[in-house]
């Protein structure tokens, strides 16, 4: 069993258009009484990659727990859990614990087979043989297995797999403007008295790029399936980001998109060297398709 980017099978270079619907925001200063927009020394208006991929990870995340995955792939989604530590695929310990159990009789079965997985993810010898007598390492063995299944990781990553999917940091040339808030005591739901403060925002209107660049999906497996379905509701609702999205703040409606494959098995004219002249051109509505189909 390889790690799913090796080999590297297809490549795809994308770049989705959006437009602003209502002010955004990214930046720090929780707390500041002006919360700025996050700049580069030439003054240009930054969207990191992290707030692109937290973006969609989310999105997935919440269509992963609302579709139907078979095996380890579906019990990967019912166990994770984010936390501040990282993700982990504990988030139910009953579960977890049969899970291991089951884990461990196929670990008897297949221990060899399953070696050089193991190996690949970082374990060594010793470790491997101490496993059945060892609690704690079997543990730790039988979620870090589980976590190569999980088509939200294999997405975006997790503390075993790099992600397929890699955002680019957006930059933009805009005005910005001032906008009066308030804080909101979670309690109690209303305005916290002194905690007015002002956010610098981009108004809405503006044209806002995203690339991205996704690497071995293949139609119809759980993570490809998954990474359409949430490209599909993209489409169809937008997405948020930014702060203050529970307010209305940084919504995005999805204007178009547009993508060039480069199948890496088959590249005889070398269009990984230039994807955009010598790759598969597929619009949005074609990549779901191809993704899901």
């Amino acid at each position: 069993m390889h790690l799913h980017l090796n080999p590297l099978m297809n490549k795809i270079v994308g770049e989705l258009t959006f437009i602003l619907e209502s002010p955004l925001n990214i930046g720090s200063g929780d707390g500041e009484r002006i919360r700025s927009f996050l700049r580069l020394p030439d003054g240009r208006l930054t969207i990191p990659s992290t707030t692109w991929k937290g973006a969609f990870r989310n999105l997935s995340e919440l269509i992963a727990r609302n579709t139907i995955f078979s095996g380890l792939s579906g019990l990967a989604v019912k166990l994770y859990s984010e936390k501040k530590a990282g993700i982990t695929y504990r988030g139910d310990r009953k579960q977890f614990n049969h899970y291991v159990e089951e884990f461990k009789e196929e670990f008897m079965k297949r221990g060899k087979e399953l070696e050089n997985l193991f190996r690949e993810l970082g374990y060594d010898g010793g470790e491997i043989e101490r496993a059945l007598q060892d609690r704690v390492i079997l543990e730790k063995m039988a979620e870090d297995y589980l976590a190569t299944y999980c088509p939200i990781g294999r997405l975006y990553g997790n503390r075993i797999l790099a992600g397929k999917v890699r955002f680019l940091d957006t930059f933009l040339k805009s005005g910005t403007m001032y906008k009066p808030s308030v804080g909101i005591d979670r309690a109690s739901g209303k305005a916290r008295e002194g905690a007015l403060y002002e956010i610098n925002v981009i108004p809405p209107g503006l044209q806002i790029k995203l690339k991205m660049i996704i690497d071995n999906l293949i139609p119809r497996e759980d993570d490809a399936r998954l990474f359409g379905a949430t490209l599909n509701t993209i489409k169809m609702i937008g997405i948020s980001i930014g702060s203050r999205k529970s307010v209305g703040l940084g919504h995005l409606s999805l204007h178009n998109g547009i993508f060039y494959m480069v199948d890496l098995r088959n590249d005889k004219n070398f269009a990984i060297g230039n994807p955009f002249e010598k790759g598969r051109k597929m619009k949005l509505e074609e990549l779901i398709k191809w993704l899901q189909d």
